[in-house]
């Protein structure tokens, strides 16, 4: 029976939508990423995001499998294991930088998407984000991964809507549409820097939070699952809303969030919605820059990060007025540059680790058969099944007494389960 097993359909799609929340603000909620990353450049920019869909997949399973594996508390975890000690500092520095540097251009954004749409000053949409940020981040970890997965399934009902209405209204010229695309100045010299330089920026602004979210999951299937559906969610939004704005690209190019504009062209409703859904999306992303940020300086040290979160957010509040435009076009190339070496890393540390990955999530599910039997009052546990979950215990790459302690949490959650 499924309750039986480490495996739940259930936690897989909760990290899913967790994934598309963590992944969306930065590199697509707003649309203005995808008109300067891809959009710019025609039929071969969109040939690009297809590749991006399918990237999201596949390292969507790595990352989520290699934060589960070591149990991480911060991406440090993870990269002193995987990497060498200077590529290590290196790539720690660097994606402090880029979580420091997505806080204030995500709660920016926020204040675009509201002052957009409301016509209030841009200040007041960041001060809100900024306080929502703040508010979520005191919450048991379980909770705010249902907080960073809520509007997934809103953005993708929204977008489907909007799909379906641009179809089945006047044709579009589509060909003309990638013309006028192609128009458009971009900070980048190719479609081929373009993709590179996207999908690492995507991974150097949300690794650091999929590692926290991969390590809060003991089931590696899990993990893995949770990866490659969030990965095909991400990707088929990210389609859908590329092809969505070039079907009004004329008319959206130049708005700091062209989906929000977009959706409000196609029709007032889905324009209003969507407001909230960007600003949702936004928010997602940023909250996750500033919860991993502070949870890297504090070490894990619960009373030092408490402390820390505030003088976070507020100072990304203060350097969000910068602009959200002018920060998009500068610090996102820059991001993705830095993020290559990333992908190098994450690369080799799958290709190496992916046995002993598998061998661990045989080890999990077996703990997890002995304890849940052990819970069991109609059944007898022996002695042999005592030595027997002992030395799987000892087996787990995870410390000894850590695993026993927090599978013995599941076990208890899942017999609650049972009971219900």
């Amino acid at each position: 029976m499924e309750k039986e097993q480490l495996v739940s359909r259930k936690k897989i799609l909760s990290v899913a939508f967790a994934y598309v929340g963590i992944l969306t603000g930065a590199g697509l909620a707003s649309g203005r990423e995808l008109v300067q990353y891809f959009i710019s450049f025609g039929r071969a920019g969109m040939a690009g995001i297809v590749i991006i869909a399918v990237l999201y997949m596949l390292f969507g399973k790595m990352i989520l499998s290699l934060g589960s594996y070591y149990r991480a508390q911060n991406h440090s975890d993870v990269l002193e294991q995987v990497s060498h000690p200077i590529v290590s500092r290196i790539l720690d520095g660097s994606m402090i930088f880029s979580c420091f540097i997505l806080s204030f251009v995500m709660i920016a954004g926020a204040g675009s998407s509201l002052g957009q749409q409301f016509s209030i000053p841009s200040w007041i949409g960041s001060l809100i984000c900024a306080g929502m940020i703040l508010a979520v981040s005191y919450m048991e970890f379980d909770q705010v991964i249902g907080a960073l997965g809520i509007f997934t399934p809103m953005i993708l009902l929204i977008i489907l809507a909007a799909f379906f209405t641009v179809l089945t209204g006047d044709p579009v010229p589509w060909k003309e549409m990638l013309e006028t695309g192609q128009e458009i100045e971009s900070s980048l010299p190719n479609v081929y820097v373009s993709v590179v330089n996207y999908f690492a920026l995507c991974m150097m602004t949300s690794t650091s939070m999929l590692f926290v979210l991969g390590g809060s999951i003991m089931g590696l299937k899990n993990a893995k699952k949770g990866g490659i559906l969030g990965g095909f969610f991400t990707g088929m939004i990210t389609v859908l809303i590329a092809l969505l704005l070039v079907s009004r690209i004329d008319l959206v190019a130049d708005a700091n969030v062209p989906m929000q504009k977009l959706l409000g062209l196609i029709h007032p409703t889905l324009g209003f919605l969507m407001t909230f859904v960007i600003f949702g999306m936004i928010f997602n992303t940023g909250f996750s820059a500033c919860y991993s940020l502070a949870k890297r300086l504090s070490g894990d040290k619960e009373s030092r990060f408490r402390k820390l979160m505030p003088l976070i957010v507020l100072t990304a509040f203060a350097l969000s007025f910068f602009g959200f435009k002018k920060l998009v076009a500068f610090m996102y190339p820059v991001l993705g540059y830095l993020g290559i070496l990333l992908l190098a890393v994450l690369l080799i540390a799958w290709i190496k680790e992916r046995g002993n990955i598998k061998k661990e999530g045989k080890v999990r599910r077996g703990i997890f058969r002995l304890m849940m039997y052990k819970a069991d009052k109609n059944k007898v546990f022996t002695e042999q099944d005592k030595r027997h979950l002992d030395i799987l215990i000892h087996e787990s790459a995870v410390d000894d007494k850590e695993i026993r302690k927090d599978m013995e949490e599941i076990v208890e959650e899942r017999q609650e389960e049972i009971k219900r």
